[in-house]
């Protein structure tokens, strides 16, 4: 009797592995296939932006990392900016183009899948891979910043930073869901008139976690999309300014913040 109870025990879970072990190729699969759906770069756009500005930039790059750095102007501060959520990210190399122009350090990290929120810890990375060019940029202040999904997954990883790391945080298009209310941080949050995205009752929602150091910033006719360069997403409202001219606007918006 022993005998037989623990055969149809045995069977029991050997069915159950299998239906996990299926259910894992499923799920596998359909993650595979939702994000292999994302938006690429704009070239042509990007383009027009470094044929402007692109003699005042150097820009280095590897496989999982682009650096934009002002080479005619002293650096005033980094930042490291997370990409929108399915966005690729060189997408976003116009306003880092226009940053880097106006003096600070851009580092813009490659994440797994487009997704920044399967790597928040990507600036730790950056440190970890290049501590030469990380003591070179001692006495510099950091801000963190990001677009979207993007710029939530900036604010959960800050959440898990010591006050005096990091100096604040940009959220373009975005909103955390990180209490910062009592962190001793700067923030900006930076959207368009326009936005059809950003889920406006959540982003007001988000005010009660901002800390006392805030600033926000409407750009008149501006659209979610125009942070980067990869188009008009879906559902997103209709601009009255072109991406070009977003992306400056959105850039000395971030330079009188960052110099204020």
């Amino acid at each position: 009797m022993f005998v037989k109870v623990v055969k149809k025990f045995n069977q029991i879970m050997l069915w159950l592995l299998g239906v996990l072990l299926v259910l894992a190729m499923v799920l596998t699969v359909a993650f595979k296939l939702y994000t292999s759906n994302y938006y690429k770069a704009d070239v042509d756009s990007i383009a027009s932006i470094e044929a402007e500005v692109g003699e005042n930039v150097q820009v280095y790059s590897d496989d999982d990392l682009l650096v934009f750095i002002p080479s005619r102007t002293e650096v005033k501060a980094i930042i490291a900016f997370y990409p929108g959520g399915k966005v690729e990210y060189k997408a976003y190399s116009g306003l880092m183009y226009e940053l880097a122009n106006r003096g600070f350090l851009c580092l813009l990290p490659r994440m797994p899948e487009n997704l920044a929120f399967l790597e928040t810890n990507s600036v730790d990375i950056i440190k970890e891979q290049y501590p030469a060019q990380v003591k070179f940029s001692e006495g510099l202040d950091w801000y963190l910043a990001g677009h979207s999904l993007g710029g939530v997954a900036a604010a959960e990883y800050l959440g898990k930073q010591s006050d005096g790391v990091y100096k604040g945080i940009i959220m373009c298009a975005s909103y955390p869901s990180t209490d910062f209310s009592t962190r001793d941080l700067r923030l900006l949050s930076i959207y368009g008139s326009e936005d059809g995205v950003l889920k406006m009752r959540n982003y007001e929602n988000s005010k009660r976690f901002w800390p006392e150091d805030s600033t926000e910033y409407v750009i008149e006719g501006g659209i979610h999309s125009y942070f980067g360069n990869y188009g008009i997403q879906s559902g997103d409202g209709e601009p009255s300014i072109t991406n070009v001219e977003q992306i400056k606007i959105a850039a000395d918006v971030i330079s009188d913040f960052i110099s204020g």
